[in-house]
């Protein structure tokens, strides 16, 4: 179910700030941050939110699931293509959630994997990735896309049954209520 305001915006919101509930950022996004494993100082392209091993990991959005393995030092990963040219990047799975194969779909807060500290990770947490047109972003401060208001081709049907309801609203806001004394 969706719900929107009187004027047809969605009150939906098209991203999770965050996809699972974490105790702290262990790191943020960075360009130059020391690497505690490889020890240099090299960009860091994401997030990494600290939680214990097996907690839940959730699609930060509707999407269709592009990459699921191993991949280098993000050990087990998952990328997801969403729309208007997002895609969103989460490593160091302990593994993924049954079922979860390239081209399926995943909606908003669906469970997608589990927290976990595979390739180069110094502890149980998740790396998340925010991609822009191919351009990271922090995910912690990215404006986050709009989700859609009510199509051009629903506007006039929604408006009717809005100002009607909106009517009917007004009308109780003047009402007044007996009472005994």
């Amino acid at each position: 179910m969706q719900y929107f305001t009187p004027e047809g915006k969605s009150l939906h919101k098209s991203f999770l700030r965050s996809p699972l509930e974490f105790t702290r950022v262990s790191s943020g996004f960075s360009v130059a941050r020391y690497h505690p494993v490889l020890q240099k100082v090299r960009a860091h392209k994401g997030v990494d939110m600290a939680a214990p091993t097996g907690t839940r990991v959730k699609a930060s959005g509707d999407a269709v699931v592009d990459f699921v393995g191993r991949k280098g030092g993000y050990g087990n990963v998952i990328v997801l293509k969403h729309n208007n040219g997002v895609s969103t990047l989460y490593g160091h799975l302990s593994r993924f959630a049954e079922g979860l194969r390239r081209g399926i779909k995943v909606s908003q807060g669906e469970i997608i994997g589990f927290v976990g500290m595979t390739g180069v990770a110094t502890g149980p947490h998740l790396h998340y990735e925010f991609l822009l047109n191919g351009q990271h972003r922090d995910p912690m401060k990215v404006a986050l896309p709009k989700a859609n208001s009510i199509d051009a081709n629903n506007k006039a049907a929604f408006d009717s049954v809005s100002n009607q309801l909106s009517s009917q609203l007004r009308l109780l806001g003047t009402s007044n209520i007996a009472a005994l004394e």
